[in-house]
C-alpha cells in the first residue's frame, strides 16, 4: 500500500503595494479638487465675457481686441513659465525616500496635462484672433497686405479665364454676396471651434487655415458682371 502524501498548498503571497502619498487630509483635498475642476469650467467663460465687455465699450474695437488678445498670449506664457518653474521647485522639495524623482516627475506631469495642454490652445488662439483683428484693420501694413492678396488672387483669376475656366453666374452671385458669405465662413469656423470636445493647438491652427482658403476661395470665385456692350450702328 502506498500512501499518498497530501500536498499542503501554500497560501498566495499577498500583493506588493506601496503608498505614494500620505494624505492627512484627504476629504479637504477632495473638496479643493472638486473646487478648482469647477473654477476650471467657469473661470475661462467669465473671463471671455468680461474681455468681450471690455471690447464692446472701448473706442476702438478692433484695437481693443488685438490688446485683449495679445495680453491673453502674454499671460498664458507666463503661465506655462510658472509651470515649468515650479515644477523644478516642486520636485527638489519631495525627499526621495518619501517618493523617488521619477515618479515625482510622472505625478506631476500628468496633473497638470489637461492645464498644459488648455494654455497651449489658448495662446495659438489668442494668437490668431490678434492676427486677423490686425490684418482686417485699416493700418498700412495691413491695407498693403490685404490688396498684395488681392492682386495675387486676381492674378490666378485672370489665368484661370485665359485658360477657359470661367465661374459665370457663379461668380457673379458669389460676389454680389461676397459679405454675406465671408461672415457665413467665419461662424462656420467659430461653431467648429466652440463644438469641438478638446480643441489642441493643432485643430486651432487647423481651422484658421481652412478659413482662409475659404476666403481666398470666395476672393477668386467672385467676379463681377461683365459691362454689356452697346450694339454699334452703321451710318
Amino acid at each position: 500500500l502506498v500512501r499518498r502524501r497530501r500536498c499542503r498548498r501554500r497560501p498566495a503571497a499577498a500583493p506588493l503595494s506601496r503608498v505614494l502619498f500620505d494624505v492627512k487630509n484627504l476629504t479637504r483635498a477632495q473638496a479643493a479638487f472638486n473646487l478648482l475642476n469647477t473654477l476650471g469650467i467657469w473661470l475661462p467663460v467669465i473671463a471671455i465675457v468680461l474681455l468681450g465687455i471690455g471690447v464692446a465699450v472701448a473706442k476702438g474695437h478692433r484695437r481693443a481686441l488685438v490688446g485683449a488678445a495679445v495680453g491673453v498670449a502674454v499671460g498664458m506664457l507666463v503661465l506655462a513659465l510658472s509651470l515649468a518653474v515650479f515644477r523644478t521647485i516642486y520636485l527638489d522639495a519631495v525627499p526621495a525616500a518619501v517618493l523617488p524623482h521619477d515618479a515625482a516627475a510622472v505625478a506631476y506631469d500628468t496633473i497638470v496635462a489637461y492645464l498644459r495642454l488648455g494654455l497651449r490652445a489658448v495662446l495659438v488662439l489668442a494668437l490668431v484672433v490678434a492676427a486677423g483683428a490686425f490684418l482686417s484693420g485699416p493700418s498700412t501694413s495691413a491695407v498693403g497686405t490685404r490688396q498684395r492678396l488681392t492682386a495675387a488672387i486676381g492674378r490666378l483669376r485672370r489665368g484661370a479665364g485665359e485658360a477657359g475656366l470661367r465661374t459665370g453666374p457663379v461668380g457673379t452671385w458669389v460676389d454680389a454676396n461676397k459679405q454675406l458669405l465671408r461672415i457665413g465662413a467665419v461662424t462656420l469656423a467659430v461653431l467648429a471651434l466652440v463644438f469641438w470636445g478638446q480643441p489642441t493647438g493643432k485643430v486651432i491652427l487647423l481651422l484658421a487655415g481652412l478659413l482662409l482658403v475659404a476666403l481666398a476661395l470666395i476672393e477668386f470665385l467672385g467676379q463681377p458682371p461683365r459691362p454689356a456692350v452697346a450694339p454699334t450702328t452703321r451710318t
